[in-house]
């Protein structure tokens, strides 16, 4: 087998990059250790997608049900600051889009699996002179020559590791939980965030609303407030504070899902023939929900820069094309992550003059129309370079 590009990770930016080149003949294959396709049953986790991840997906064929989040609104917990975010501000139908992680990665998955093999992964990336292909050799003996590797795999990426590329990686020192629940909240297209000494609390309406489930919610909870009992409990024994905040009832329908908080990134995203891409590359809190969508427009500027130059000659520049993705890419994410790692830090702060300073200034913002439409265009995948 000789594909152009080999895909470390079958998960859904892994699928997309391969949908995505095949629409212009463009060969790729997919290496998935997992058996077979991965999606879960239990729809719990969900994902926000921006304007542009959406379309990226329509552009394809891609569709899942959704639901539409035209406001946003962002409360201090702790005092009266609040602002709100509306797709008005960007002059757009909708702010975002809430959909079930288990529908798009499915919908992906079976999108590609002609080009997928499950059950094996790279085991080693010999490579040869810049302008040739490099050897792959997978877990269960096969090899490939390809133009690109590029690392779809996650976190704990295989591929990075291959490459013997270093991540720097932080931890929040938080916990975040999920579920679905009920609610009366009587605007299904307004999402709520609260910024509390009891965590990060976002509830937002899934896109299949029922009697038994109309919201999703993630909350992120500082480590130390769970030293002595399990995630679950405290959820339980807390969450009244946020049905009080927002003058409604909650009922869980849904095992409470947690994993702990960490970032990482890499200073280069690129060796050789390797390239990084999405979460391989880089992680970030959840509080915006910006993870997917910075994996997403690694993919898209990725794919551009492959498909441009395939338009332009038939010998491809790999170290060109890898560095002007890198270029591209690494100081939006790097951006977007230092603006998470600001506000975490800011909103657990117990300093009063902290807690007076963001009061004044989440009020002072919400006033502000440029400041608003900054943070709100960039957050929606307007500032795509």
């Amino acid at each position: 087998m000789k594909p152009v590009v080999t895909i470390s990770g079958g998960g859904i930016i892994g699928c997309y990059i391969s949908l995505r080149l095949d629409s212009y003949d463009i060969d790729s294959l997919i290496i998935e250790k997992s058996i077979n396709r991965t999606a879960s049953k239990e729809k719990i986790r969900t994902l926000t997608l921006n304007p542009h991840s959406k379309k990226l997906l329509d552009d394809l064929g891609i569709y899942v049900e959704k639901a539409k989040i035209k406001k946003i609104n962002v409360i201090d917990g702790e005092g009266s600051g609040q602002i709100d975010f509306s797709s008005t501000d960007i002059n757009s139908e909708n702010l975002s889009y809430v959909v079930f992680f288990d529908d798009l990665q499915s919908a992906l998955q079976d999108s590609v699996i002609d080009k997928t093999l499950y059950e094996t992964q790279i085991q080693d990336i010999q490579e040869n002179d810049i302008n040739k292909p490099c050897e792959v050799m997978l877990s269960d003996k096969q090899k490939l020559s390809t133009q690109l590797v590029a690392g779809c795999d996650g976190r704990n990426s295989n591929v990075a590791r291959i490459s013997g590329l270093e991540p720097m990686i932080g931890d929040y020192q938080q916990t975040a939980v999920t579920f679905v629940a009920s609610c009366d909240l009587e605007d299904l297209n307004i999402a709520h965030q609260i910024f509390s000494e009891k965590g990060i609390f976002a509830i937002m309406p899934l896109p299949e609303c029922s009697e038994q489930s109309t919201h999703t919610i993630v909350w992120s909870i500082d480590n130390s407030k769970i030293l002595n009992q399990t995630p679950q409990d405290y959820v339980k024994e807390n969450i009244s504070y946020f049905e009080e905040k927002l003058g409604i009832k909650i009922n869980i329908h849904s095992n409470i899902l947690s994993f702990k908080l960490v970032n990482h990134h890499f200073e280069t995203y690129v060796s050789d023939s390797i390239v990084l891409i999405g979460d391989a590359a880089h992680s970030i809190h959840p509080l915006a929900g910006q993870g997917i969508n910075l994996g997403f427009a690694d993919a898209d500027v990725f794919c551009e820069e492959l498909i441009n130059a395939f338009e332009e000659k038939m010998l491809i520049d790999k170290r060109l094309i890898l560095k002007k993705y890198e270029i591209r890419r690494k100081n939006m994410n790097h951006i977007m992550l230092k603006s998470m790692d600001f506000f975490v830090d800011l909103f657990r702060s117990e300093n009063l003059y902290i807690k007076l300073l963001r009061n004044i200034g989440l009020s002072g913002v919400n006033k502000t129309e440029f400041l608003k439409n900054f943070f709100i265009s960039h957050a929606s995948g307007k500032n795509k370079i």
